[in-house]
């Protein structure tokens, strides 16, 4: 897959989220940088996938791209201007541009209303087609989504909708106004695998028809790998490594770690695959200032990681970028070491 290359709709500078709070069990408080200095572009057109595990800020990063966070710190742009600076005209624009399908389809449904009132409402406060035609033109956006017969899921409550089914209608309903970029929030995280799959597919197909890009927050490596353009792979708020193909030259030690923790269908894939994630758990933030945020989990640290925290610079011949002092050398372990598996599998 090879996204055109156009100016970003979307552009983070230096962005950061800081959370706090106060202490439950004492006195004082407790900062959190959800999202720690974080530059990131989003094209027209392109699907970039974020990953990372549980707690590493990416679902503050899509709060952030769709205006609902307002950033402590840097800078969140739309087509070149900062999100709190835009105006009216601006600002529905952007709305208009720049939709949200978020992980629990079935909380963001109202469930008094059927299908067609949800959906019906969007067609009038936009004025998507005259009046009379509206049945019509919300039946096509559900055939679409592969809702058929349309008719027949129009009149049903959300509640009546399996899971897979409700995310389609979440889907048709950003789809309705043409957006440039869909931001994702784990939106498969609460379906079964074969509807997994099948909204996979779904955005494939959206994609290719009608041009629209995702952002899709995920901790499944595998499902992205399917349908990302690029991946960006964020530990502790930052993104520590983003490219193309992190799945096949992973140039930094968690990104190895993460795909190394990948489930396989494969038996004899999982009977030869190292299970590095046993590893140290991760060291309180307090602990790891002035060095790399991951070193205490990594293998390859060396002194300077302890003194000299790492910033995102290219490496590798494809555009990929990574923040690792020893980049190259954990591309070099980790393309040895796929073949050792692989002629280890030929063996079997």
């Amino acid at each position: 897959m090879t996204a055109p290359v156009t100016a970003p709709i979307l552009r983070l500078l230096g962005a950061e989220q800081v959370y706090t709070s106060r202490n439950a069990n004492g006195p004082g408080w407790t900062t959190v940088r959800a999202v720690d200095s974080v530059d990131l572009d989003v094209n027209e057109g392109e699907t970039l996938a974020i990953v990372g595990e549980s707690g590493s800020g990416k679902s503050t990063l899509a709060k952030l791209m769709l205006m609902l966070n307002k950033p402590t710190a840097g800078k969140v742009q739309f087509r070149g201007t900062e999100l709190g600076s835009l105006g009216r005209d601006r600002r529905q624009q952007f709305r208009r541009e720049i939709q949200a399908v978020f992980q629990d389809p079935a909380s963001s449904l109202n469930p008094r209303m059927t299908i067609e009132r949800i959906l019906g409402y969007i067609v009038r406060r936009h004025a998507l087609c005259p009046a009379g035609e509206t049945r019509a033109f919300l039946a096509a956006q559900l055939a679409s989504v592969g809702l058929a017969p349309p008719e027949q899921y129009l009149e049903r409550y959300p509640h009546q909708l399996s899971g897979g089914q409700q995310q389609r209608v979440a889907i048709a309903r950003a789809m309705m106004l043409r957006p440039k970029i869909i931001i994702a929030d784990e939106p498969l995280s609460s379906l079964d695998v074969s509807v997994q799959a099948q909204v996979l597919e779904l955005m494939k197909t959206l994609h290719e028809a009608t041009n629209v890009g995702f952002v899709v927050i995920s901790h499944d490596l595998g499902a992205m790998q399917a349908i990302a353009d690029r991946t960006a792979v964020m530990y502790r708020g930052r993104v520590v490594e983003i490219g193309p193909s992190i799945y096949t030259e992973p140039f930094h030690p968690y990104t190895k770690l993460l795909l190394d923790a990948r489930l396989s269908l494969d038996p004899r894939r999982s009977r030869i695959r190292r299970l590095d994630t046993t590893l140290p758990r991760a060291t309180p933030p307090e602990a790891l200032k002035g060095g790399c945020r991951f070193r205490h989990r990594c293998a390859d640290s060396v002194d300077i990681c302890a003194t000299r925290e790492p910033t995102l610079r290219p490496v590798g011949p494809r555009g990929a970028q990574a923040a690792c002092h020893r980049a190259e050398e954990v591309n070099a372990k980790a393309s040895h070491a796929a073949g050792a598996n692989a002629a280890g599998r030929a063996a079997i």
